[in-house]
């Protein structure tokens, strides 16, 4: 059971705690985060949502809901390293930006790999991940061209573009 801490529109803590799959009142907000991970040969991390999840075998970047006690770099870290394996510090994160969307509050960052990580040395959270692959940004749009990306990822990686070339 995945607990969350709630914010208002201005993403004040609410102090109210609110339980993964239920129906969140309109004046109430969750907080998700995303990552965008980069090897150290400029390719992009794909990974690949489980066949049960919605948007199901379609690609995407690794990210999830923060619980509640977290910050928000604190739950791209968690996330990374559930979906991946990969451990990173906060300071490797680089923050991207914030999009409102409904009752969340998405916030992007990027990972810039300073070492070349190896598809067969991440470890996929089972449920989640089902598969994982670096892909180069002409790869990136030759897969969504050919609807295999998840639609809104794919337009956060092109809000994002300059920053993840």
């Amino acid at each position: 059971m995945e607990i969350w801490g709630l914010v208002d529109e201005g993403r004040n803590p609410l102090g109210k705690f609110h339980t993964r799959g239920t129906e969140l009142p309109p004046s109430e907000f969750h907080v998700v985060v995303e990552i965008f991970t980069i090897n150290a040969d400029g390719r992009i991390l794909l990974t690949q949502r489980d066949a049960l999840k919605t948007y199901p075998l379609l690609w995407e970047s690794t990210g999830g809901s923060i619980t509640a006690g977290e910050s928000s770099v604190e739950g791209a870290v968690r996330e990374l390293e559930e979906e991946t394996g990969i451990a990173v510090t906060p300071k490797e994160l680089q923050y991207l930006g914030e999009i409102k969307k409904g009752n969340y509050f998405l916030d992007s960052y990027v990972f810039r790999s300073t070492r070349d990580i190896e598809i067969g040395d991440l470890i996929l959270q089972p449920g989640e991940v089902c598969d994982a692959k670096w892909v180069t940004l002409k790869e990136l749009e030759d897969l969504n061209k050919r609807g295999k990306i998840v639609p809104a990822v794919w337009e956060r990686y092109q809000l994002y573009l300059n920053e993840l070339e």
